[in-house]
């Protein structure tokens, strides 16, 4: 099956679907919810506009990867924005980027969470200018891991013959005709080209975020586990669902994406032969923002508790209200 080809319709799939949940979860937020305060406040529409952001920009990257014995390239499938070449090539580092600027907030939100529960007066520096501090320090993780995708992914002729014919019998496309981003670790002697150190620091800056995510996490669980017992039930409750949040916006972009992209990334490295559509990682990973925010929303419960009185505003029970009035005239007869 040519995967590529229904790409399309799972890109604007997410689009519309991230952009209904996560303003749905934006506006409850800011309107409705009363237990979502402060930074985690700031954190969640922070995150949630991000997402959308995403979402709006796999439109104009509409990104694909192939696999191809020692090398794989990532190139654009955008046939509706006459722009210049190097535009979307631009517009494909952009997208990485956008990635690790995600999983470096779930890094943030996680920090915070361990000190709101462990040392408050560290968390109290996460408000306040610690906002574009901590702001600062993810949207840098992506940058840096953009401007590594983009110095070390040039094309070159080496690269471009190397995936030349691959390209015309896979997708009918002169590979030097399109948007792209090459990484291919091994020369044609059997040396190691320069594209190599995108594995190493790109790796090593996702490795970053998850040593803090998988620290936090652990230390997290083992404080509620031991020091719970000392809070009020409440808070106990509410902290609980944060950290339930947290894990499924560590866990879900880990399956859709992470594991699969270590395949993508390192299997070059193995020289071996291989010949695979691998851009369907990309059609999972535009799923995460909607499956995010939806998780997010069922698990902490005021959510679902406003929710329902929305509901009920909108679809309000008609049937029980007339049957009611029903059995007061028949009492009154």
């Amino acid at each position: 099956m040519r995967f590529y080809e229904v790409m399309d319709t799972f890109t604007k799939c997410g689009f519309a679907s991230v952009t209904i949940v996560n303003s749905y979860l934006i506006f409850l937020t800011v309107f409705h919810i009363k237990r979502v305060t402060g930074t985690y406040k700031a954190m969640v529409l922070i995150f949630s506009t991000i997402g959308i952001m995403f979402s709006s920009w796999e439109l104009i990257a509409r990104p694909f990867v192939h696999n191809y014995n020692k090398g794989f390239i990532f190139f654009s499938l955008n046939t509706w924005l006459e722009v210049p070449q190097k535009f979307l090539q631009v517009a494909l580092v952009i997208y990485a980027s956008f990635y690790l600027w995600m999983v470096s907030l779930i890094a943030v939100q996680f920090l915070f969470r361990y000190y709101t529960l462990v040392n408050p007066r560290i968390a109290k520096k996460f408000s306040g200018k610690g906002v574009g501090v901590w702001l600062l320090y993810s949207f840098f993780c992506g940058l840096v891991y953009g401007s590594l995708v983009f110095y070390f992914g040039q094309p070159d002729e080496y690269s471009d013959e190397y995936m030349k014919e691959e390209m015309i019998q896979t997708y009918g496309l002169a590979v030097d005709e399109i948007p792209r981003i090459l990484m291919i670790p091994y020369d044609s002697d059997g040396s190691i080209r320069i594209n190599v150190l995108f594995l190493i620091l790109g790796g090593l800056d996702v490795a970053v975020q998850y040593t803090i995510i998988i620290y936090c996490g652990l230390r997290m669980h083992i404080v509620m586990t031991r020091e719970f017992a000392r809070c009020s039930i409440p808070n106990k409750k509410l902290q609980k669902q944060f950290f339930r949040a947290l894990i499924v916006q560590t866990v879900v972009p880990t399956i859709l994406f992470v594991f699969p992209a270590l395949f993508v990334l390192f299997c070059p490295l193995l020289d071996m032969e291989m010949h695979f559509q691998t851009g369907w990682i990309y059609a999972a990973l535009s799923l995460y923002p909607p499956i995010d925010s939806l998780a997010f929303m069922i698990l902490i419960s005021e959510y679902r508790r406003v929710t329902k009185e929305l509901l009920k505003l909108i679809f309000p029970d008609k049937p029980r209200q007339v049957a009611n009035g029903s059995a007061t005239l028949a009492k009154t007869g």
